[in-house]
């Protein structure tokens, strides 16, 4: 066993010590019968969710052991995704906060009488940029795309800490989709 607080990998690669190499082989026979991720992605998917879904696809695929039975949680990541990015481009557009405004109306006639400044609200974006983050690395972590979710699937005890790009660096690393 290895130090308590280091995480294991799951790894095929062959300069990789054997017991990651094992554990590895341990999980993709357990689900070797399981139908394979379809290809394309569901339909109502769109935009930055349907470009995630193809580029997610070979990682996805190669670890053998991400499944059709993982779909829904494929496609909730996507969906997060999406929203995410939606958020992020309405704060880049409208910023973090916005000026809120009273308007004093005449009671009797209806007619406008001042706009008042009373100070500023939190863009809605940002909670749902909060949100959707967390969701996706829930999301990320269930399937497997850190190394540290890898060894809670196969229920190990961490061992070591090996520097695998995670889910969040995934996202991180380009606008590409």
């Amino acid at each position: 066993m290895g130090m308590a607080g280091r995480k294991p990998k799951l790894t095929n690669d062959s300069s990789d010590r054997k017991e990651q190499r094992d554990r590895t082989e341990q999980l993709i026979e357990k689900t070797t019968e399981m139908k394979q991720l379809q290809k394309t992605p569901p339909r109502h998917l769109n935009s930055y969710a349907r470009a995630l879904w193809i580029n997610l696809l070979p990682l996805l695929r190669e670890t053998k052991y991400i499944k059709q039975a993982d779909a829904k949680t494929v496609e909730m990541l996507c969906m997060n995704y999406q929203v995410m990015r939606e958020a992020y481009e309405d704060i880049k557009e409208n910023g973090i906060t916005k000026e809120v405004y009273r308007t004093v109306v005449n009671p009797v006639t209806g007619d406008v009488i001042t706009r008042e400044f009373s100070g500023f609200k939190r863009n809605p974006a940002t909670q749902i940029l909060d949100t959707t983050t967390a969701k996706i690395k829930s999301l990320s972590e269930s399937l497997g795309l850190t190394p540290a979710s890898r060894a809670q699937i196969m229920n190990i005890v961490p061992e070591e800490d090996d520097g695998d790009v995670s889910m969040g660096e995934l996202l991180s690393k380009g606008t590409d989709f």
